[in-house]
């Protein structure tokens, strides 16, 4: 979970680490020349007497220019506010969301568009837990948004609101580089939270960074990160990172504040074929499935390498473990084995490894190579890592309205004498004082059309309701018989 911070509403959107920084060295490659080759201590670095600040300058202020339409604030909150002006775009501004928000705890976060029909990319530490939603436009203007989908282990969520032809993020696709500007857009404590995003520049100080302790806490996967100097507060998680062209080339997401302070160190999650991966299967409500194989490993020594018949400066990571009825127990891996491939991938370093493992497929044998006394390839059969409880997919997506909380019709659900299921959005459980119980709808109940436009799913049903005046959303639904709603 994200810390709250201590203001007159709670923030929860940004994922502190707070750790005493030892000192850092400076070792490493150095820059590389436009050719690609390394720049080395005896080469001159020039800076022309043209180079002229006021030009930078200018570049910062069109790039933020362009891309701030692509960026919202997002509030969300824990607890359900049962007024039907909050679900209709018309009916907000910052001002009427803020006097809604003043009255609930609230916590705060960024997104960015990146589908122009109305998806938006955002961290799930930012919304999970929240019972309602609503994002801001840098034009000021709110809208109620949706959950689409969730994936906690790579703390990615991508979020519905009821707009069509939204200017959509570019994503890059020239690799980051160590050095490079950076600029991030976002809601920093929330003061973006009426529009006019926030933005901060600085540059790319380091790349594949890991934060195994925030992981363990967090029970995520922060592993390949991005680490940079553009300042990066809580708020501004799940906002885009971008390079001096306005591509995103990360999602904003972690930062390390020495003494609980700001101008601490920021991380992004890099946007890379792995993110777009998960982003298509959030945006169509699937689950993201991990590969789990059952091992705890580290990057193999030297000495361990040797030991195991290969190069000393090879990679490869060793098991330390083998956790009991795995796949790694079935596939008689053993402690002190070295993998050097898997899926046809070298194998690093640790992180690199627990990442290649989540992306193996679960639905045929995956190869590796494994050294122990001389090379051995082998084949391993991964099983799916086990899906948090609080992860939303297309069939766990849920919407409170009216005191109803409404869901997808659950596969294969019996609706006893009732020749052919009716098409449309269960209710899975109503509160007593719900407006809807003197209609004779109830626990079990189908939503099947509102305003006399049929409802086939949660998405279909916020358009609806964003569209329509509150008093002309009538509510046609089936009681089929023998539905019985066992538990919400």
């Amino acid at each position: 979970m994200g810390a709250r911070i201590a203001l007159p509403w709670r923030d929860a959107a940004g994922l502190i680490l707070c750790v005493v920084l030892s000192s850092c060295s400076t070792a490493g490659v150095g820059p590389i020349a436009d050719n690609g080759r390394a720049v080395t201590a005896s080469d001159h670095i020039e800076v022309l007497d043209n180079f002229g600040a006021p030009d930078l300058e200018q570049h910062f202020q069109d790039v933020a220019a362009v891309v701030s339409s692509s960026v919202v604030a997002i509030s969300a909150t824990e607890t359900a506010i049962e007024a039907e002006a909050t679900l209709h775009s018309d009916d907000l501004n910052p001002d009427r969301l803020a006097g809604v928000l003043d009255t609930v705890d609230r916590t705060v976060g960024t997104g960015f568009v990146i589908d122009s029909d109305g998806y938006i990319l955002t961290n799930d530490h930012v919304v999970a837990g929240a019972e309602q939603l609503w994002v801001t436009t840098d034009s000021h203007k709110v809208y109620p948004a949706i959950i689409v989908g969730t994936d906690p282990r790579a703390d990615l969520a991508v979020l519905k609101i009821p707009a069509k032809g939204l200017p959509a993020a570019h994503v890059a696709t020239n690799p980051v580089r160590r050095g490079q500007w950076t600029i991030a857009i976002g809601n920093p404590y929330g003061l973006a939270g009426g529009g006019d995003m926030s933005v901060s520049v600085g540059v790319v100080s380091a790349l594949n960074r890991s934060l195994p302790r925030l992981s363990g806490k967090e029970d995520r996967l922060y592993s390949g990160l991005i680490q940079t100097t553009a300042q990066i507060n809580p708020g501004n998680s799940g906002g885009p990172l971008f390079n001096l062209n306005g591509e995103v080339v990360g999602i904003n997401t972690a930062v390390i504040l020495p003494q609980k302070q700001t101008n601490g160190i920021g991380f992004a999650i890099p946007f890379d074929r792995c993110v777009l991966r998960i982003v298509e299967n959030l945006k169509q409500g699937h689950e993201v499935v991990y590969g789990y194989l059952g091992v705890r490993v580290s990057t193999a020594t030297p000495r361990e390498r040797r030991d195991a018949g290969l190069d000393e400066n090879a990679g490869g990571v060793r098991i330390d473990a083998v956790e009991s009825d795995s796949p790694a127990k079935v596939s008689k891996l053993e402690v002190g084995d070295i993998v050097t491939q898997l899926n046809g991938e070298a194998v690093h370093d640790s992180d690199g490894f627990v990442r290649l493992v989540g992306m193996c497929p679960v639905s045929e044998p995956v190869p590796a190579v494994i050294y122990r006394d001389g090379a051995k390839k082998a084949s391993l059969k991964l099983r799916s890592r086990p899906t948090p409880l609080q992860t939303v997919t297309r069939q766990s997506q849920r919407f409170r309205w009216r005191g109803m909380l409404l869901g997808p019709i659950p596969a294969g659900w019996d609706f006893g004498a009732a020749k052919k299921p009716p098409a449309g959005l269960m209710v899975i459980g109503i509160d007593a004082k719900s407006p809807m119980t003197g209609d004779g709808i109830k626990a079990g109940s189908v939503i099947t059309a509102v305003a006399g436009r049929a409802v086939h799913d949660i998405a279909e049903l916020q358009q609806i309701i964003n569209d329509t005046p509150g008093p002309k959303c009538l509510v046609e639904a089936a009681n089929p018989p023998n539905a019985v709603l066992a538990a919400n």
